[in-house]
C-alpha cells in the first residue's frame, strides 16, 4: 500500500477517542447488561480548575469495561484511587424521573486504563 493511499485513509476516517485522568468516586462493581453481558464499571471525577476563580469543577463518566480483563478491575479499582482512562465516549440524553427535566450521561467504553500510585 502506498503512503498516499494510508494518508487517505486516515483522512476519510472518523475518529471518536477520550483521554481522561481523575479520581474513582467508588468501588468498581460488576454489573449485567441487558444481553446477559457482564461488566465492570466505576465512576471517575475530572477535575477543570479555572485559575482565575482558583476553583475546580468536576465533570463525572461512568467508565465501562467489557471483556475478560472486567473481572480483574473489580479487586483493583477503589475509592480515591488516581486513574488514567483511555476509551470510546457514549453520551446519553434522558429525562429525569422526579421533574422531568432534560438531562445527560457521559460513559466511556474503555480501551484501556492504569491506575496511578
Amino acid at each position: 500500500m502506498r503512503i498516499s493511499n494510508i494518508i487517505y485513509y486516515f483522512i476519510r476516517m472518523d475518529i471518536q477517542h477520550i483521554h481522561l485522568v481523575g479520581n474513582a468516586t467508588k468501588d468498581a462493581e460488576s454489573l449485567t447488561g441487558k444481553n446477559e453481558k457482564k461488566f465492570t464499571k466505576f465512576s471517575l471525577a475530572v477535575n477543570d480548575y479555572n485559575p482565575v476563580s482558583k476553583e475546580s469543577t468536576p465533570t463525572y463518566y461512568d467508565v465501562l469495561i467489557f471483556g475478560n480483563g472486567s473481572e480483574k478491575v473489580l479487586d483493583k479499582v477503589k475509592k480515591g484511587d488516581r486513574i488514567v482512562v483511555d476509551g470510546k465516549p457514549q453520551i446519553e440524553a434522558y429525562l429525569s424521573k422526579k421533574d422531568k427535566q432534560p438531562k445527560a450521561s457521559v460513559s466511556v467504553v474503555a480501551d484501556g486504563f492504569k491506575i496511578l500510585k
